[in-house]
């Protein structure tokens, strides 16, 4: 079990959902991470997600998105699939901005999270959904989900558990993407809650902490006094006080010098490795079981999206 002070353990709730751009099974994991010092938060991650997208990653979610599309047909249910969201919060923002590029482009990605608001708004699953009468929509999300979670278990590092359906759409596209869908449910949700874990082990680590001293004085010194990289980005982000996008871009290309100039970037990187590293270690069964059953899924995946097309 990793190594957590004043842990905070709840049960993590499994939640059936037909929402955004997809037809999922949805699981809240509250595992108890702590109370990492200095007041930081650990930067949001979305769960089961790893820090970039791969030419793998995507043809694995292509492939799944098939099989759940060519399902949910065979139940009467229309079903469109959505591409891969390789722009995501969890890789435009780690511990503190340290790309002037992006900085420029983007500042703390408004822009981006408005076009992912605006995609979800027009998704047509959503629509579809939300037009179906309530006997088709309980019908819709038992063909997505099975009619109770009633399947696989797995208790996650940090605490809680999370139990799914081993019934519907969304596991006989996994069943027959990966085999052992119980295998690949307990490996795939332990190994994605690492990186709420690491990230939390990161930001609490004293070398990360008194690397923060030096940035909040170069940031003070640039007139903006911010305890944290977080509490920059919540402000640049805030709904009530949106910041202009001049002013966006000059406070994270701010944030971007500020962070190479007091180490913090660096420093960032490299305990990131490290922990990540020592996790790896310490969950290794998990880890290799995953990549395993990745590795035996991509034939699979290659012969399922055939020409490679959407269609």
């Amino acid at each position: 079990m990793p190594r957590h002070s004043s842990a905070r353990h709840s049960p993590a709730a499994t939640a059936v959902a037909v929402s955004g751009a997809v037809i999922a099974l949805a699981a809240t994991l509250l595992a108890g991470l702590g109370e990492p010092a200095g007041g930081e938060r650990p930067p949001p991650v979305r769960p089961g997600a790893t820090d970039a997208v791969t030419a793998e990653d995507r043809l694995l979610h292509d492939a799944e998105q098939r099989l759940l599309r060519d399902c949910m047909r065979r139940h009467g249910f229309t079903y469109e699939v959505f591409p891969l969201d390789e722009d995501t919060e969890a890789t435009a923002f780690v511990y503190v901005l340290d790309d002037p590029d992006r900085a420029r482009r983007h500042g703390y990605g408004s822009d981006l999270r408005r076009q992912r608001e605006a995609r979800a708004a027009s998704d047509p699953n959503r629509a579809y959904f939300a037009a179906l009468p309530a006997e088709r929509k309980a019908a819709a999300l038992a063909a997505a989900n099975g009619a109770s979670p009633d399947g696989p278990t797995v208790t996650l590092p940090g605490g809680g558990t999370v139990r799914r359906s081993d019934r519907g759409c969304v596991a006989e596209a996994q069943r027959g993407l990966y085999g052992d869908l119980t295998a690949w449910f307990r490996a795939s949700t332990r190994v994605g809650a690492l990186a709420q874990i690491r990230r939390g082990r990161v930001v609490a680590d004293p070398r990360y902490v008194r690397r923060l001293v030096p940035w909040r004085d170069c940031m003070r010194r640039a007139g903006q006094a911010f305890a944290t990289p977080a509490d920059a980005r919540a402000a640049a982000l805030s709904p009530v006080r949106p910041l202009s996008a001049d002013r966006e871009v000059a406070l994270a290309l701010t944030e971007v010098r500020c962070a190479g100039e007091s180490g913090l970037a660096r420093t960032a990187r490299d305990l990131d490795a490290h922990h990540g590293g020592l996790l790896a270690r310490e969950y290794r069964a998990d880890v290799e079981t995953r990549e395993r059953l990745r590795r035996a899924a991509l034939p699979r995946a290659r012969r399922i999206l055939g020409d490679g097309s959407q269609a």
